[in-house]
């Protein structure tokens, strides 16, 4: 499991994004939407539209970049189990961020990298 959490407040306006990740054995890599329908308190598809797919593309992120450092994330396939909603500060890319994040947490290389704003939210290795 990985997850993160990134609550910020940057130029007097507030950014949250909450991720939480699986990684479990596959065939192919894939990411996927796992977070049970009873979950009323996650992101959900249809409604949150826009923020369940900056989550999905976070992810996908996560996994390029991890690639990118040589980490061997063949083999699995990432699913998102759970993906928290704080309507007042959600923003996409604080989200997407946070899938990011969650992605190298699940494989233990959370330190590899490091958070930035540059009109969002973005993940980059450590220099």
């Amino acid at each position: 499991m990985g997850e993160f959490r990134l609550q910020r407040q940057k130029n007097g306006r507030g950014y949250f994004g909450h991720v939480k990740v699986r990684a479990v054995p596959a065939a192919a890599p894939s990411v996927s939407w796992a977070v049970p329908p009873a979950d009323r308190a996650s992101l959900r598809p249809g409604v949150d539209a826009e923020f369940v797919e900056a989550a999905l593309a976070g992810v996908r992120d996560g996994l390029g970049l991890l690639h990118g450092i040589g980490a061997d994330v063949d083999g699995h396939a990432v699913e998102i189990v759970e993906a928290r909603v704080y309507l007042t500060d959600l923003e996409a890319s604080a989200v997407r961020a946070a899938g990011t994040l969650a992605v190298a947490d699940a494989f233990g290389l959370r330190d590899r990298f490091e958070l930035g704003f540059d009109s969002g939210w973005r993940v980059m290795p450590h220099r």
